[in-house]
């Protein structure tokens, strides 16, 4: 973590609220979670613990500690035991998606398990999760900014369509930044808030990198004739490939059709598939490698 007086106070305010909640309250254990526990905070940053307990209890809310907010959110241990069970296999199909709604409903209390570090209990203080469960965690969250951002293709279709283009600007502007978090989880953070995204894209470099801003979209031609589209295509395709990499021969794909603007792939337990509305088509490994090669050509046009 970045040796930065706001960040340091915080980490030490931390420190001494979860002594204090392990005074007040028996058998508890306290992690540290959110951004603050990945090393990232302003200096106006709230700290957030989350406090476990063997069963339920009013849980004690925030405080000030030397005039810093913490925010302490209660939650028994059969509660969290019940998050950890999402993590221990990737299981969405494209027949199921009642459990991608549910898993997508407490996708943010995974996010704590991710980002979750032991202040009590915990000498070495290590991560809360096993690297197999982190992985099972990174494929949720990609698969959710999939999703969005197909729900936003989706948007943008209509809109241009309907010829609302100052909507669809603002539409667009909104898928740069889930797909940038798309490409940031595959990288291997955690799905933290936007703001952050500029730090989560620096990681392990000097200066901090932009949100890579999308191509000036033309929505005049969008329907027909959309090369600007495939920006979108050709990376959410490389962050998916990040997480299954495929190695399998490239076989032939309808490129005039499945690469038109609306088109994004998506991952599920089951396979490949790409999306344009409700509409899906299933792919073998081979098309969906050449599906990706055709989209990063059309994106260096």
């Amino acid at each position: 973590m970045t040796a930065v007086p706001w960040l340091e106070s915080r980490l030490n305010v931390a420190e001494q609220t979860a002594a204090s909640l392990a005074d007040e309250y028996a058998d508890a254990a306290v992690w540290l979670v959110g951004a603050l526990a990945e090393g990232l905070a302003h200096q106006h940053s709230d700290v957030d613990l989350l406090l476990i307990t063997p069963g339920a209890v009013a849980g004690p809310g925030s405080r000030l500690v030397d005039g810093i907010r913490v925010d302490v959110r209660s939650v028994s241990q059969s509660a969290v035991d019940d998050w950890r069970t999402l993590l221990d296999e990737f299981t969405v199909t494209r027949h199921d998606i009642a459990t991608f709604r549910a898993v997508r409903a407490r996708l943010s209390d995974l996010t704590l398990l991710r980002t979750a570090r032991p202040l009590t209990h915990s000498p070495a203080r290590a991560a809360v999760l096993e690297p197999e469960q982190q992985a099972t965690y990174q494929r949720w969250a990609l698969a959710d900014r999939c999703e969005a951002a197909a729900s936003l293709a989706e948007d943008l279709l209509g809109l241009a369509q309907a010829g609302l283009y100052p909507h669809a600007d603002l539409v667009w502007n909104q898928l740069a930044r889930v797909v940038a978090q798309a490409e940031t989880v595959a990288a291997g953070a955690p799905l933290l808030g936007e703001k952050w995204l500029p730090s989560l894209l620096s990681r392990n470099e000097a200066r901090f990198r932009p949100v890579p801003p999308l191509p000036e979209p033309r929505w005049v031609s969008a329907a027909a004739h959309s090369p600007f589209f495939a920006s979108v295509q050709a990376r959410l395709a490389g962050a998916l490939l990040t997480l299954w990499p495929t190695i399998a021969e490239p076989e032939p794909v309808d490129e005039a059709r499945l690469g038109g603007f609306g088109w994004l792939p998506q991952r599920y337990s089951d396979g490949w598939f790409l999306r344009r509305c409700d509409e899906r088509v299933p792919l073998s490994h081979g098309r969906m490698r050449t599906w990706q090669q055709a989209a990063a050509r059309r994106a260096h046009t």
